[in-house]
């Protein structure tokens, strides 16, 4: 059975600080020393393969955790991004595609317009 998709507007704030809390848990416990960004990027590729379906107004869209996306503006530009998943909440790290540099991961709510979200398109 296919579940119904999740609204990203219904995400509770604490849902924006998961990750956060459990690196610095990790920190605190001394299992790891790396900073916050570094261990988002490694958990970003060692993290569990799992996909999720999300709404945003009347657009639907699935995510993949470990993929690449891009949307596209209203200028034509696009923006690229790589996404995680952390229980079914989005993580967006936007890429510069002139020098590949990967910045900071964002929750994904709220990032992207619907009519952006509507040029969703998976790159790898």
């Amino acid at each position: 059975m296919q579940r119904q998709p999740i609204d990203v507007a219904h995400f509770r704030k604490e849902r924006f600080h998961t990750l956060f809390d459990e690196w610095q848990s990790l920190i605190r416990q001394h299992a790891i020393q790396v900073e916050y960004d570094a261990w988002m990027d490694q958990r970003y590729v060692q993290g569990p393969a799992s996909s999720v379906t999300l709404k945003r107004g009347r657009v639907v869209f699935d995510l993949v955790h470990g993929a690449v996306y891009q949307v596209r503006g209203k200028d034509g530009s696009g923006r690229i991004f790589r996404v995680q998943l952390a229980d079914d909440f989005p993580y967006v790290s936007f890429r510069d595609p002139a020098s590949g540099a990967d910045y900071p991961w964002v929750g994904l709510p709220a990032v992207f317009t619907q009519a952006e979200l509507m040029t969703l398109r998976r790159m790898y």
